[in-house]
């Protein structure tokens, strides 16, 4: 999990950066695709792997946002991604509050 929220955390600073600092945008879609191929990965994985942390809404929301994406740049162009950030957001968000969960968990020494 720790490996996830920092390359999370990287890709999203990343993404801020580009937006404010590039001049041309290609570079700050491709690095919005990254994340987002970053976060499909390991919700798919946390929902193998770990059966209780239920990522399945974000799976959904994410096919959708993706089937649909076309459809709103064409209607309204640069504000939908205004959605896409949202829900990397709250996946981000998600992710820091399972690694909260998770380490404030009492371990046993060998654990340590």
């Amino acid at each position: 999990m720790k490996v996830d929220l920092l390359g999370q955390a990287v890709l999203i600073v990343a993404v801020v950066l580009l937006g404010f600092f590039a001049s041309g945008k290609a570079w700050t879609n491709t690095m919005l695709v990254v994340l987002g191929i970053w976060q499909f990965a390991s919700a798919i994985h946390l929902l193998q792997v770990y059966r209780h942390i239920d990522r399945m809404n974000f799976i959904k929301t994410a096919v959708v946002l993706v089937v649909s994406l076309p459809v709103w740049i064409h209607l309204v162009g640069v504000l939908a991604y205004f959605p896409v950030a949202g829900v990397f957001l709250w996946y981000f968000i998600q992710t820091i509050q399972d690694t909260i969960k998770v380490y404030n968990r009492p371990r046993s020494f060998w654990d340590l």
